[in-house]
C-alpha cells in the first residue's frame, strides 16, 4: 500500500496502533502544564519533529521551511525534523519506551471509538497537558487556542476530565468527488438526498460514463458506501454497538434498508466496469480520466493526485447525501483528526509546545491549506474550494464517526465479519438481506 493508505486512514487509528504495541514505563505522577508557563523568550536548545513523511516529500519540504521560520522567530531554538511514519513507526515507539522521545509526535493519544487504550500514555505521565496553553490567546484569533479549534475537531484533543492533551493537524474527511464538465453536460446538480443520488447516477449511465470510481482490490474503500449508508438510516452510534458486540446487527432499524441500497447500486451498474481488478490509485485515475462521474473518497484525494490530474479539470465535492425520514445521523462525517502531542519526558517540552503553536497560527493554516489542499481545523480559515459544505460540518462538536466505523483497528475476526460480507455484495455474490444475515452472524461468532 502506498504511503496515502496507510498514512491518511487518520492519525487516531496510528496512535492506536502504537499504544496497542507500545509497553509503557512506569509513571503515573499528576500531570501540570508547567511547561506550557515557560516564557517563549527563553525558548532555547534543539528540539525534535517527527514528520509523518519522508525526506524529500512535499510534506517534509513544507515542514522544513516551517522550521526555518520557526527559527528566525526563535534564533536559540533549532528544528530537528524526523521521520516516524511508515516502517519508522517503531523506532518512534521505542524512543517513549526509553524515555527518550521527540518533543512533537503524532499519535500517543485520542479517544475516538476504536482505540480504547487512548489514554494510556496519558495515564503513565507521559503527555504533556496543554490546557494552559490552550487558554491563551492565539495569534491571528483573537480568542484562546482552544476556542480557534472547529467543535469537531475540539472534542478530539481533550482528556474525559477535560485536560487538553492534543492540538490538531490535518482533518481528513470522506466524501464524494465529482466531475462538473460531466455534471455540467449532463444538466445536474450535486445531489443531496440518497433519492437524488439514484437520479444523479441514472442520468450518468445513461450518459455513458460509470456513476462511480471504487477499487474492488481494496476492502475498505468498498465498505465506505455501506458505512454511510448505515450511519444515514440506522446511525452511527448503534453499529459501533453492533460491532463491539452489545447490539445485534440485524435488529437494527434501518440496517436492512441500508443494505438494501447497496444491493441497488450494485445492480443498477453503478460502479466502473472491471472495478474488482482495479487497484485504487487506477480507479482515482480513472475519475480524472472521466470515466466515471463521482468518487466516494478521504479528503486526500487532490493532494495524493495532483501530479495526475489533467489540466483545466473542475473537482468539486458533496458531503454523503442524506436519507429524509431515516432515523440516522443525517450531517455526521466520517473522518478524524491528525493529532500532535508533546511528550513530557522529551528534553525540551516547552518547545514543543511553542511549535504547535507556531503551526497552528491564521497564517501557517492559511499557507497549510494552499499547499496540501486539506481541511483546516481552526475557524475562520477557508476550506480548500469546493470543500466548503463539507467543512461546514464540523461546525457540530459530534460531527465526526471514526472512520470505516473503526473496524479496521478491531481484531480480525470482527473486521472480517463486517467487511467481507460488503465485498461480497459488490462482487455480485450476495444480495442485500444475506449481507444482514452474513454481518449478523458473523459478528456473534466472532465476539463468541
Amino acid at each position: 500500500m502506498k504511503i496515502r493508505g496507510a498514512a491518511r486512514l487518520g492519525a487516531a487509528l496510528v496512535a492506536g496502533v502504537m499504544l496497542l504495541s507500545g509497553c509503557m514505563f512506569s509513571g503515573s505522577e499528576p500531570a501540570d502544564d508547567s511547561a506550557a508557563a515557560a516564557d517563549p523568550a527563553k525558548l532555547t536548545g534543539e528540539f525534535e519533529v517527527v514528520s509523518f513523511y519522508p525526506a524529500g516529500s512535499p510534506d517534509y519540504q513544507r515542514l522544513e521551511g516551517l522550521a526555518r521560520e520557526f527559527e528566525g522567530r526563535y534564533p536559540d531554538a533549532k528544528v530537528k525534523l524526523v521521520f516516524g511514519g511508515g516502517q519508522d513507526v517503531p523506532q518512534i515507539q521505542a524512543r517513549w519506551r526509553a524515555g527518550n522521545p521527540p518533543e512533537v509526535n503524532f499519535g500517543f493519544f485520542g479517544r475516538l471509538a476504536g482505540n480504547p487504550d487512548g489514554m494510556t500514555y496519558v495515564d503513565a505521565g507521559q503527555v504533556q497537558p496543554l490546557t494552559d496553553a490552550m487558554n491563551k490567546p492565539l495569534a491571528g484569533y483573537d480568542q484562546p487556542w482552544k476556542d480557534a479549534v472547529l467543535p469537531a475537531v475540539r472534542s478530539q484533543l481533550t482528556a474525559p476530565d477535560g485536560t487538553y492533551y492534543a492540538a490538531p493537524d490535518a482533518v481528513t474527511t470522506i466524501q464524494f468527488f465529482y466531475n462538473k464538465k460531466i455534471f455540467s453536460d449532463l444538466g445536474v446538480q450535486p445531489p443531496t438526498t440518497i433519492d437524488e443520488l439514484f437520479t444523479v447516477a441514472d442520468k450518468v449511465k445513461a450518459g455513458g460514463v460509470a456513476p462511480f470510481a471504487v477499487t474492488g482490490t481494496f476492502a475498505p474503500y468498498l465498505q465506505l458506501y455501506l458505512d454511510y449508508l448505515l450511519l444515514r438510516r440506522a446511525g452511527g452510534q448503534n453499529v459501533l454497538d453492533a460491532i463491539d458486540g452489545k447490539k445485534d446487527f440485524a435488529s437494527l432499524p434501518g440496517v436492512r434498508e441500508a443494505a438494501a441500497d447497496l444491493e441497488r447500486m450494485v445492480d443498477n451498474g453503478y460502479f466502473l466496469e472491471n472495478f474488482r481488478s482495479t487497484d485504487f490509485t487506477a480507479a482515482q485515475l480513472a475519475f480524472f480520466q472521466g470515466k466515471s462521474a463521482m468518487i466516494l473518497m478521504g479528503s486526500w484525494l487532490i493532494g495524493e493526485m495532483k501530479q495526475s490530474i489533467p489540466p483545466g479539470f473542475e473537482v468539486g465535492t458533496f458531503p454523503f447525501p442524506t436519507i429524509p425520514g431515516a432515523a440516522g445521523d443525517q450531517t455526521g462525517v466520517f473522518g478524524g483528526v491528525n493529532l500532535q502531542t508533546v511528550a513530557k519526558q522529551s528534553k525540551n517540552p516547552a518547545l514543543g509546545i511553542a511549535w504547535l503553536q507556531f503551526l497552528a497560527e491564521k497564517g501557517n493554516q492559511q499557507k497549510f491549506v494552499e499547499q496540501t489542499g486539506n481541511i483546516s481545523a481552526y475557524a475562520g480559515v477557508p476550506a480548500p474550494a469546493g470543500f466548503e459544505a463539507q467543512a461546514g460540518l464540523l461546525n457540530q462538536e459530534n460531527a465526526f464517526w471514526p472512520s470505516y466505523f473503526a473496524a479496521l483497528s478491531q481484531p480480525t475476526a470482527v473486521k472480517d465479519a463486517y467487511g467481507v460480507p460488503i465485498t461480497r455484495v459488490f462482487f455480485g455474490e450476495l444480495d442485500g438481506a444475506g449481507l444482514v444475515t452474513e454481518i449478523n452472524d458473523g459478528l456473534r461468532k466472532a465476539r463468541g
